[in-house]
């Protein structure tokens, strides 16, 4: 009886002071939130002009606009990838319940150096390494862009909550995705 009662009394005693149990990682809870700022190590400047790879989601559900937009209260994926010599890129959308279209196209290197125009117009470069990720958010609500050089050279930041491309800059890759 007494070592029943020593076992129930460790047993207790290891709970209250969390011993032999595992801990759960508090950044993943809902509303937990991470964030890399690797970006201040991160190139802010890009010297080659060759993108070979390229992918962005943005999330257009939340964004305030002056003027109506159809893009609005959508989710956008835009890939390109240079093989071959040819560009083969996709464009998805979805909206909240459900709906979208996607498209996949081929097209020729001119495309790249149409998306590169784009990224140097907007500074893309500017948010490199920056990474935040908020946990528990139901979909993506920001923005991601990877983009990948012939010379090595990247681009990449992601954040999952706020949408860190300039508006413009979205509604003139959609149209040139959509091209």
């Amino acid at each position: 009886m007494s070592r029943i009662i020593t076992s129930i009394i460790l047993l207790m005693t290891m709970g209250f002071c969390g011993c032999g149990l595992s801990r759960r990682n508090t950044d993943d809870i809902d509303g937990g939130v991470k964030t890399y700022n690797s970006g201040e190590n991160s190139p802010k400047v890009v010297d080659s002009t060759e993108i070979i790879s390229f992918e962005f989601e943005v999330s257009l559900y939340n964004i305030v606009v002056e003027e109506e937009s159809e893009l609005v209260g959508r989710n956008y994926k835009l890939s390109a990838v240079l093989e071959d010599g040819a560009v083969k890129s996709k464009i998805k959308w979805r909206d909240r319940v459900g709906a979208g279209e996607e498209g996949d196209f081929t097209a020729d290197i001119s495309f790249m150096t149409s998306l590169q125009e784009l990224v140097s117009k907007y500074n893309f470069a500017q948010y490199n390494g920056y990474i935040s990720k908020v946990s528990g958010l139901p979909d993506m609500y920001g923005a991601k862009i990877d983009i990948a050089y012939a010379s090595g050279e990247s681009i990449y930041a992601h954040n999952n909550q706020d949408c860190f491309i300039p508006f413009e800059a979205i509604e003139e890759l959609i149209e040139l995705f959509n091209k």
